[in-house]
């Protein structure tokens, strides 16, 4: 493994620990906000921190076509502002768990197909194996979350949510690649798409009831914190610099790890801990991350 994919390679591995946590910090957040205001709340932070960059991005002379400012706002709608109101919801109503599981589990699928057809990468039978591992592994673990006790409508909304969640986040990591093959600059990429995401969603929320902000704890406030600094600034920095080093679908098999993180901190939190087919299924998820990432090109 080259000096390039090794620090590639450890920057995905690092931001699925970190958004895998992002979960359990939402369900915490939840209990008082509505998804909507939870994404706004999270990423109007965040744009604090990454408007800087974007001055002194301008003050370097850096000019912006129509084309490329196009392409910005498109990875902002659909990383930032349609991303996170569909995953919030899927937490909401499908809980924590389930959402990392549903989500990652499509995503090394989904964005190996996008990438096959949009960047021509090449997508071998190592990899197939390894993502049909992981998703069976997935597999093991969430079936009988889905289909043990009654479920309500509400449910199959956070379902449904994060299945488009999951075609969303194959799109942008797809989108976002092509984009850094030019641009090169993943904090600057990164500060773009939050702050362009993240206007979109204010005039949304304007609609909701701000009011529930004022009922929450000290807790959750350190939970919507950790959601804007750590998941949205260090997070989608590390996300991009991985992409920049490695193709899409490596990248992406990574998050894998997700649903592991999330299942650690509520375990902590909350003292849930995972049945012997949780463990089972989370072994082929990982094993499946190894055989995917190492997989040659």
């Amino acid at each position: 493994m080259s000096e390039s994919s090794s620090t590639g390679t450890i920057a995905a591995v690092t931001v699925a620990i970190i958004w895998g946590l992002s979960f359990v910090a939402a369900r915490l957040a939840l209990t008082t906000l509505t998804p909507l205001l939870l994404a706004t709340l999270r990423f109007g932070i965040a744009s604090l921190v990454f408007l800087p960059v974007i001055i002194e991005d301008l003050r370097h002379g850096a000019t912006r076509t129509t084309r490329s400012l196009a392409e910005l706002a498109l990875l902002g709608l659909l990383s930032i502002t349609m991303y996170f109101w569909l995953q919030y919801t899927g937490v909401k109503y499908a809980g924590a768990g389930v959402s990392a599981l549903l989500v990652v589990g499509l995503i090394p699928i989904l964005t190996g197909i996008a990438s096959a057809s949009l960047l021509k990468e090449k997508f071998g039978v190592r990899r197939v194996f390894g993502t049909v591992l992981g998703l069976t592994g997935i597999a093991l673990i969430t079936l009988p979350k889905l289909f043990l006790g009654e479920v309500d409508m509400l449910f199959y909304l956070g379902v449904l949510s994060l299945l488009a969640d999951a075609i969303l986040f194959a799109l942008y990591s797809t989108l976002s690649r092509r984009l850094m093959t030019r641009a090169r600059k993943p904090l600057v990429v990164t500060a773009y798409t939050t702050v362009m995401g993240t206007l979109a969603l204010i005039p949304i929320s304007l609609a909701e009831n701000w009011s529930l902000t004022s009922s929450l704890q000290a807790g959750q406030w350190a939970s919507i914190l950790y959601l804007a600094l750590v998941c949205s600034c260090a997070g989608y920095a590390l996300w991009n610099f991985a992409l920049s080093r490695l193709d899409a679908v490596k990248a992406a098999v990574w998050l894998y790890i997700e649903p592991v993180a999330a299942f650690v901190g509520e375990a902590l939190l909350w003292g849930i801990v995972p049945t012997p087919t949780t463990l089972v299924g989370g072994g082929a998820v990982i094993l499946g991350s190894l055989l995917t990432s190492r997989a040659r090109r």
